[in-house]
Formats: structure tokens, C-alpha cells, sequence
């Protein structure tokens, strides 16, 4: 049987911690059997990065280029499998973190309502007794990494945001550091500008909630919204920046830390 397995994410950054995950799987699969997959969908203050931003990022820790691909639903990737030549004898894996799995926060249900068998299934642990992809795909769970970003333990992308919209220069190429390896300066400039509108977004919508909306901050956000985003948003919505679309949709894919999904996929 072929082997083709998907590791998808929002990656809001994409960081070493995401690369050691990808590196366990290669190490177990092959590398050329795994794919990093994400979608180029963004909202302004929770997921800033486009795709190319987060390719760029991949990019850096030497994520080769050819498998790295933008695809609408991350958790279907009908660009990869659609492609596959030999479904009848390829065995589809969805690799995700243990957080991902746990409780009533579990990203996948392997059951139906009517208690049979759903396409999404517990990889095995005898790899031969994995089907095809015409019948099953199947899960796996990457192991957490742990690691620090200026001596605190890294939980969460939107701790990371948070962490480098808060300091100086010199914490934010500490932080480039703690992420990349190097202090590249490429990535700081791409976390300057992303980050950066972000926190005058916030600072905008703080400033809207304490008091009528004015039409200078109705001006000066909606020039920052341009920026975040190739299509215009209206200001008129701009209390929904906190909890954008993008979290009822089923790319919304906040690796470990994620707060819902309930992902069953069937096969087209």
C-alpha cells in the first residue's frame, strides 16, 4: 500500500514546535509521504498570516516546498487526495496533536449518529490492517512539543502573538529566534507588518467600544482592515473581529489549542 499522510493547521505562526511534529512524521511515514497543508484564509486578528506568509515560515526550517500546499479545507485537502493516482491501494492519514482528541473537544467522531463505523477512523497499530482511502482514512496523533519562547513555555499562537505585539526589538528577535533558530530578518519584517496592524486594530476596537464610532476611527480602521485583508470589510462589523467567521467555518484548525471542530469526512 502507498502511504499518504496530511498534516494540517492553521499555524498563526508556523513554528519549530509545528516542525519537530512534521519531523516525527517523516521519520515514521518517509518524507515524501508527508504533506503540511493549510488554507490562505485569514481574519484580521486571530490569523493574520496569508499563505504565502506561512510557506515563507515553513520555508525557514526546511520544509520543502513541494510539499507544502494551499488547499480550501485543510481537514479534506481535496487538492492532495482528488490527485492520487491509486486510491484502490493508498492508505489516507490525518496527523493532529493529542489536545486535538481529548473530551468534548475532540476534532473527529468516529462513530455515526446511527453507531456505525464513519470514514474517519483510529490509525491502527499494525499499519497492515489499515483500507484504502476508498474505504476509511484514518488519525493519528503527533506528539506535543514542548519548547520556550523567551524562557516561557510556548501554549498557544495567539500567546505568541500576544507576546510579540507586547515587546521591544530586542524581545521581538528573541522571539524570531526562539520560533526560527536565526533571527532572519525577512520573518521579522513579516511579523512587524502583520502583527503590527493587528495591534492598531486592537487598539481601534477598544477605542470604538468605550465610545460612539467616529468617523476618523471608522476611517482609520477601515484603512487597517484594508491592509489585513485583499477585500475591503465594513466597519459596521467590526466588533466581530475577535470571533471572525473563521471559527464556524471547517478550516478553522487551531492546532493543539483549537476551541471546537467536529470534522466527518466522506469520500467524494
Amino acid at each position: 500500500m502507498n502511504i499518504v499522510v496530511i498534516y494540517p493547521g492553521r499555524f498563526h505562526p508556523f513554528h519549530r514546535g509545528h516542525k519537530a511534529s512534521y519531523d516525527a512524521l517523516t521519520k515514521q511515514f518517509g518524507a515524501n509521504n508527508v504533506y503540511i497543508v493549510s488554507s490562505d484564509l485569514t481574519a484580521p486578528l486571530t490569523s493574520p498570516f496569508t499563505f504565502a506568509d506561512k510557506r515563507q515560515m515553513m520555508s525557514k526550517l526546511g520544509i520543502p516546498s513541494d510539499h507544502i500546499v494551499q488547499v480550501k479545507n485543510p481537514y479534506q485537502a481535496h487538492e492532495i487526495t482528488k490527485s492520487i493516482a491509486d486510491p484502490e491501494n493508498t492508505i489516507l492519514i490525518f496527523a493532529v496533536s493529542a489536545k486535538d482528541m481529548e473530551g468534548d473537544k475532540a476534532r473527529f467522531k468516529f462513530t455515526k449518529k446511527d453507531g456505525t463505523p464513519s470514514y474517519m477512523q483510529p490509525l491502527p497499530d499494525n499499519l497492515k490492517q489499515a483500507q484504502p482511502m476508498t474505504k476509511h482514512s484514518y488519525v493519528t496523533v503527533t506528539p506535543t512539543v514542548n519548547f520556550k519562547v523567551r524562557g516561557k513555555d510556548a501554549n498557544s499562537a495567539s500567546e505568541i502573538r500576544k507576546e510579540y505585539i507586547a515587546g521591544n526589538a530586542a524581545d521581538r528577535d528573541s522571539i524570531i529566534v526562539d520560533l526560527y533558530g536565526e533571527a532572519y530578518p525577512e520573518i521579522r519584517d513579516l511579523f512587524d507588518k502583520k502583527l503590527g496592524t493587528v495591534e492598531q486594530a486592537q487598539e481601534l476596537i477598544k477605542e470604538a467600544r468605550l465610545a460612539p464610532l467616529t468617523e476618523s476611527t471608522r476611517t482609520r480602521l477601515t484603512r487597517i482592515l484594508e491592509s489585513i485583508r485583499d477585500q475591503e470589510l465594513t466597519v459596521d462589523s467590526f466588533e466581530q473581529l475577535d470571533t471572525p467567521e473563521i471559527e464556524e467555518d471547517p478550516d478553522y484548525i487551531e492546532e493543539k489549542w483549537s476551541q471546537k471542530s467536529d470534522c466527518n469526512i466522506p469520500w467524494t
